[in-house]
């Protein structure tokens, strides 16, 4: 029998940073929000950003491919796409 494991919203970081900061949960979520949206914008404009200590975003092309329907057997095509790669930090 496997734990459920809990899970951690924007809505519980919000939180966080309001009791933190000591400031509303309006403006910590629009801090939140900034952050992410900023986040997106540079690593679409093909920047990695780099939190020291935390870790780094980028994205990456992901080539398109044949896969498995794990039901069905099939094959199906799989395009090709970017994605948001993040990578922990040590």
């Amino acid at each position: 029998m496997s734990e459920a494991k809990e899970v951690v919203g924007k809505a519980d970081l919000a939180v966080a940073v309001e009791e933190s900061l000591v400031i509303s949960k309006k403006n910590a979520t629009e801090v939140i929000n900034a952050v992410f949206d900023h986040i997106s914008r540079y690593a679409a404009g093909g920047k990695k950003v780099r939190i020291h200590g935390f870790g780094t975003f980028q994205v990456k092309h992901k080539e398109a491919r044949k896969a498995r329907n794990p039901i069905t057997g099939a094959e199906v095509d799989v395009p090709a796409k970017d994605v948001l790669a993040f990578k922990a930090s040590k």
